[in-house]
């Protein structure tokens, strides 16, 4: 499917009353760096959708703009930020976009990983943008675990920008996610405890050095 084809059928599903503001080159300007190939086809759709939500608010696309934090590319993707939390994980990921849910898509080595946040791991998905957009839109329930989302709306409530549905702090990485136990927390800091959390895990996995003499 190419990109325009792509984009009118993206465009029923994203969340009604969005007004997208103008495209701020430098709030993107790493993140178009590191799209490689994909810069012109990302563009094209911030141009269009600058920092929307879609599917009743289950994917978030990240926008070139500063009026809110959570919304700029290159502010979402600063070193000294949840990036932290996830150490040496992610290094070399530069994120565009993040489902209801906290798991994150973004760029490396010009392709296109996601970061499932609940199991600490980052997988290879598409070889560009328009391959990730299009599989996303057309297997949401595979990638953004709408199951369990509209489990969660039904529940709590529509998601509020900026947030995701997350489950209790006690939640480790690995566990199975029980749909009631699911509650709202500012992506920043579901990130951050998630991190911390998968940092643990994946400290537990080293093995132990040489025994002291």
């Amino acid at each position: 499917m190419d990109l325009q084809k792509l984009l009118a059928w993206v465009e029923p599903t994203i969340v009604p009353g969005h007004v997208a503001p103008g495209f701020d080159v430098d709030a993107a300007r790493a993140t178009m760096a590191a799209a490689g190939r994909s810069a012109g086809d990302h563009t094209k759709f911030l141009r269009r959708w600058n920092g929307c939500y879609a599917l009743q608010g289950a994917l978030h696309l990240l926008g070139a703009r500063n009026d809110l934090p959570n919304q700029s590319l290159d502010e979402w993707n600063r070193p000294h930020g949840w990036r932290q939390s996830f150490g040496m994980l992610i290094e070399g990921v530069t994120f565009f976009a993040d489902s209801g849910l906290g798991d994150q898509f973004g760029y490396r080595d010009g392709k296109v990983v996601r970061l499932r946040v609940l199991d600490a791991r980052v997988e290879r998905m598409a070889s560009s943008f328009e391959e990730w957009l299009e599989l996303v839109f057309v297997e949401p329930g595979r990638f953004l675990s709408m199951e369990l989302f509209d489990a969660a709306v039904a529940r709590l409530g529509p998601l509020p920008p900026g947030g995701h549905f997350a489950p209790p702090a006690t939640h480790a990485p690995g566990d199975p996610i029980v749909a009631r136990e699911l509650e709202v927390m500012p992506c920043r800091d579901n990130l951050e405890l998630r991190g911390a959390a998968s940092m643990v895990v994946r400290g537990s996995r080293i093995p132990p050095g040489p025994a002291a003499r």
